[in-house]
C-alpha cells in the first residue's frame, strides 16, 4: 500500500477476476503525454450527499461550482454516501480511440478515491469494455472511521487491451489513461495533533542530530506527547519522487507500492511495540489516543480467539515477558503482513520490469 499512486494496466487473468475492485485505472498525475488525452472531458456530478442515511440539508458547508464539500465542523457521523452521474461523450471517445474501435470501445470507466492521510486509495469500475458514451450512475460510501484529512474523487477513462501501431497519435497500452474529469473534494476535519499516523513530511536528516544518519529513507518519530510522525529522506531525492507518485498504474507507482510496503511493515511493527508497551496490563487502556486506532486495527489478528478488552490486557502482559517476547514479535510480524499484499505488489512490480524489457 501507499501513500499515493500511476500509468499502465495489467491484462485480466483470473486473480483479476475475483479481485475486481483492484482493477487498475491509469496515471493519476498530470504529464506530458505521448498520446491523445482528453482533460476534463468526462462530466463529474454529485447528486446527493447522504449523512448516516438521511439528506446532507443544511449539514456541511458545500460549494458545488468548486465541487467541494466541508465536514470539519460536523461531528457524530459514521458514513458519508454519495450519489451521481459520470457522463461520458462520445466525441471524447472518438477523440481518444480510433475509428476502428468506436464501436467495441475497450474502455473502462472508473472514480478513484484517494485519502493520503489514511494511506488509501480505492476505485469503482463504472463502466467497463466495451464501453458505451452516455451518463453512468455511481453510489460511493465513504466510513468516517477509515478516513482522515481530505478525500479526492476523480473519474477516469482508461484502455483495457492493446491497441495498434506504435506510430499512432492514440494510447495503445492496456491501462493507459486517456481522459479524466475534475475532482470532488471532501475535507473531513483539520487535524491540529500532529497529522495522521503515517502521512509523511520530508526533510533533510543531516539536519537533525535527533534523526538517524543520511542512509536512511525514513524515519518514525514517536516523541510524546505528539501523535508519531513519519518523515522521508530529502537526501534520497528518487526515491521520494516515486514515493510522491500518485498513479495507480504502471512502472512508478508499482515501484512505490513497494517501498512503501516496506516502509508501513517497518512504522506499524514500530507503532505496535509502543503501543504495547503503553498499554496497561491491568485494564487494557493505552496511554494516547492514537494507540487506540492501533489496537482496533491490529488486535483482532493478534488476538484472534478472545475479547479486545482482553487481548489488549494480554498484549501488555507479553511485552513484559521475556518468555513471551519471541511469540509476540511473531504475531506483530503476521498480523502488519496481512494488512497489505506485498507478493502481489513485488510481483506487479516485477512484470512490469519484464514488459519494460520487451
Amino acid at each position: 500500500m501507499a501513500i499515493v499512486n500511476e500509468g499502465v494496466e495489467e491484462t485480466d487473468t483470473d486473480q483479476e477476476v475475483k479481485k475486481e475492485d483492484d482493477i487498475q485505472t491509469g496515471s493519476l498525475v498530470s504529464q506530458s503525454l505521448p498520446h491523445e488525452y482528453e482533460k476534463e472531458a468526462l462530466e463529474f456530478n454529485v447528486e446527493s450527499f447522504r449523512l448516516n442515511g438521511a439528506p446532507l440539508g443544511d449539514r456541511g458547508e458545500i460549494d458545488e461550482d468548486e465541487q467541494f464539500l466541508s465536514l470539519v465542523n460536523e461531528g457524530d457521523w459514521e458514513t458519508l454516501e454519495l450519489e451521481g452521474t459520470v457522463t461520458v461523450d462520445q466525441d471524447t471517445v472518438e477523440e481518444v480511440f480510433p475509428f476502428n474501435e468506436w464501436e467495441e470501445t475497450p474502455g473502462r470507466l472508473a472514480l478513484v478515491k484517494e485519502n493520503p492521510l489514511a494511506i488509501s486509495r480505492d476505485r469503482q469500475i463504472l463502466a467497463d469494455s466495451p464501453l458505451d458514451g452516455g451518463i453512468h450512475e455511481f453510489t460511493m460510501c465513504i466510513n468516517r472511521d477509515d478516513h482522515r484529512g481530505r478525500v479526492k474523487i476523480k473519474p477516469f477513462l482508461t484502455r483495457t487491451k492493446e491497441g495498434g501501431s506504435s506510430g499512432s497519435k492514440h494510447a495503445s497500452k492496456v491501462g493507459a489513461r486517456v481522459a479524466d474529469g475534475l475532482s470532488w473534494i471532501i475535507r473531513l476535519d483539520e487535524r491540529d495533533d500532529g497529522g495522521s499516523l503515517l502521512m509523511p513530511i520530508i526533510e533533510d536528516f543531516s539536519d537533525y542530530d535527533s534523526f538517524p544518519n543520511e542512509n536512511h529513507i525514513h524515519y518514525l518519530s514517536l516523541e510524546p506527547p505528539r501523535n508519531p510522525q513519519l518523515y522521508l529522506n530529502r537526501e534520497h531525492p528518487q526515491v521520494v519522487e516515486v514515493l510522491k507518485n500518485t498513479g495507480a498504474t504502471g512502472g512508478p507507482p508499482r515501484l512505490r507500492d513497494v517501498l512503501y510496503d516496506y516502509i508501513e511493515h517497518s512504522v506499524w511493527t514500530q507503532l505496535l511495540m509502543q503501543t504495547a508497551h503503553d498499554t496497561s496490563p491491568d485494564t487494557g487502556e493505552p496511554e494516547y489516543g492514537w494507540q487506540e486506532d492501533v489496537l482496533e486495527i491490529f488486535l483482532d489478528n493478534l488476538y484472534p480467539d478472545i475479547g479486545n478488552e482482553e487481548a489488549a490486557i494480554q498484549l501488555a502482559e507479553d511485552v513484559r515477558s521475556h518468555v513471551d517476547i519471541p511469540d509476540l514479535v511473531q504475531r506483530i510480524e503476521r498480523a502488519v503482513h496481512q494488512q497489505y499484499d506485498i507478493p502481489s505488489d513485488t510481483t506487479n512490480l516485477i512484470e512490469e520490469a519484464i514488459q519494460s524489457d520487451d
